[in-house]
């Protein structure tokens, strides 16, 4: 999810504003359908991948390993996920067959705003909210539908509320990384790496929690353990958790050191 800065925000292309409505709907009597799943840089949130693997049965690693590449951005300190598309001649989604896209259910967030972005706003008091921008591409023909809709309606349409809300946890975890925390250590260091399978790998991150001297050094509590053994976003929520304390020293009122 995007950072907005605060002097920028009325200048951006597509915002749209509290109480306005846009137009919009995706279906296979339109003559672009599907056309905007080729040729993607689709970056994919941890909770994307979250989703993805669950609903493909793979483990965090396997899902990491067979759908994406690990992609370092100039003027990022934290490798991202490109999922890949097919060596074909249109580099479709690896995901879209004829009959649409097979993995639908757990289809990223970007598949789920388009033809919206959403952002992060923080005005000039530090308070922040969330805004929309509609930027679909020259092509889309789902834009003159006469059906309008408000940000909220389209989310709940589009069954985003938890994609939105994490990618929001994620964001605020992001901005930390705006400077260099690697040091001379470098973004192949063995921190970056653990920030990696902290946000990415919720499979492998668990198996650090319980398997390593992990719980020996800091303290949780019981019901948080539990949670942490069999739920997904709980492991996620507290890998995002760990990279504020361990990466960033903040304070935490989760994790406690013994």
């Amino acid at each position: 999810m995007k950072q907005v800065k605060t002097e920028t925000i009325d200048n951006l292309e597509g915002l749209i504003g509290t109480g306005e409505t846009f137009r919009f709907r995706c279906h296979d009597g339109l003559a672009c359908y599907n056309r905007c799943c080729r040729n993607l840089n689709l970056f994919l949130s941890p909770y994307d991948v979250l989703r993805l693997k669950q609903g493909l049965g793979l483990s965090a690693g396997d899902f990491i390993d067979r759908y994406t590449d690990a992609v370092l951005r100039d003027g990022k300190a934290l490798p991202e996920l490109l999922l890949r598309m097919n060596d074909n001649e249109e580099a479709t989604c690896i995901f879209l067959s004829e009959a649409g896209c097979t993995a639908y259910a757990h289809r990223p967030d970007t598949c789920r705003t388009f033809p919206c972005e959403h952002g992060i706003y923080y005005n000039a008091d530090g308070a922040k909210e969330r805004v929309l921008f509609l930027r679909p591409p020259s092509f889309c023909e789902g834009i003159h539908d006469p059906r309008e809709l408000t940000p909220e309606a389209w989310q709940k349409d589009q069954n985003a509320e938890n994609h939105n809300a994490m990618n929001e946890l994620w964001g605020e975890v992001e901005a930390l990384f705006s400077g260099n925390p690697w040091g001379a250590e470098g973004p192949q260091g063995q921190r970056a790496k653990m920030a990696f399978m902290a946000a990415y790998n919720v499979d492998d991150f668990r198996e650090f929690i319980f398997g390593s001297s992990f719980l020996k050094r800091c303290k949780i509590k019981n019901d948080l353990k539990m949670k942490l053994r069999r739920d997904d976003v709980a492991v996620m929520k507290f890998g995002f958790e760990w990279i504020r304390v361990f990466l960033f020293g903040l304070p935490s009122k989760t994790i406690k050191m013994k």
